[in-house]
């Protein structure tokens, strides 16, 4: 970690997890180096690859903090594992196929000033960093088109996007581990933290770049599994009515995830979003999520959580 005399300390956690595109990572600790602003930080990274490019992170990052884990870890037991090692007090958290702009420490720091009083939590926007063809904007509209900018801003209900946030740490000192462990943070912490009183701010200032290049069959199959792991929670397995009754409903999920893909597309006023040459891999990857989901009600999550890259 750097001089803790600079301006403020931040933690920034990242899982390397990637079986693909995995040396974007580099491009993450390099923009990290290079942020705007006097703001000491320390990156944690959480390791189930232990791969070349670990071995390079070691010899040429040396702020980089690597624990090694198992193959099979989940992420959110990563992101976990990485928190109880750090000492910032505010904690970052992305991805490591993820760059933030050159100014993302900048723009944290101003979020938690601007943002009204009792705010624990501030989030910003998505935006497409790899743009080379049409796969690359239907993998990245697929997951992230809610978030390209303009997000909602403000404080009223936002919803932050999980690789685009950061915490004060004071406010995991009261939570429990397993809420940590058990699922992705937008979805297990954001809600207590609401339930608490806390705010939660979204601002379009902080933003992150989405990097990674999927491959077809790489996208495909972690739709699949991300779907699966959330039907798989929503019921208890004892629930088999509920579940059968969402599993029938799924039949209805890929014209309406459709649709509310486009008109997201259309409210964002983009003209620099190629969204209509990604529309065939669009219409696969519906029906794929939406065959996940039906999976997920029928066989649960299984071992879901610990295979999501």
């Amino acid at each position: 970690m750097e001089n803790n005399e600079k301006k403020l300390v931040y933690s920034v956690l990242i899982g390397l997890v990637s079986t693909e595109d995995n040396d974007r990572i580099l491009e993450t600790l390099d923009s990290l180096k290079n942020q705007d602003g006097d703001y000491s930080y320390e990156v944690i990274l959480a390791d189930r690859r232990d791969d070349e490019v670990t071995k390079r992170i070691a010899l040429d990052y040396p702020e980089a903090l690597i624990i090694s884990c198992a193959g099979s870890t989940s992420l959110p037991v990563l992101r976990t594992m990485a928190l109880e090692r750090a000492t910032g007090e505010y904690i970052l958290v992305t991805e490591d196929h993820c760059v933030p702009a050159h100014d993302w420490f900048k723009t944290i720091d101003q979020a938690f000033k601007e943002a009204p009083e009792d705010t624990v939590t501030v989030g910003g926007c998505v935006e497409n960093g790899v743009k080379d063809s049409a796969l690359d904007w239907a993998t990245f509209l697929t997951e992230y088109s809610f978030f390209l900018r303009p997000v909602q801003e403000g404080s009223d209900n936002p919803s932050l996007p999980g690789m685009n946030v950061a915490y004060h740490k004071s406010i995991f000192e009261n939570l429990d581990r397993e809420l940590l462990t058990s699922g992705f943070w937008e979805t297990t912490v954001h809600p207590e933290l609401i339930k608490q009183g806390k705010k939660l701010y979204s601002t379009n200032n902080i933003t992150m770049y989405h990097c990674k290049k999927f491959s077809f069959g790489l996208f495909a199959s972690q739709r699949f599994i991300y779907s699966r792991y959330y039907a798989g929670l929503r019921y208890d397995s004892s629930q088999v009515l509920k579940r059968m009754i969402a599993f029938g409903a799924t039949f209805i999920l890929p014209p309406l995830l459709f649709y509310r893909m486009i008109k997201q597309f259309r409210s964002k006023k983009r003209d620099d979003v190629d969204y209509i040459s990604a529309i065939p891999y669009l219409f696969l990857f519906v029906f794929i999520w939406a065959w996940g989901e039906m999976y997920g009600y029928v066989f649960g999550a299984g071992d879901a959580l610990n295979k999501i890259e």
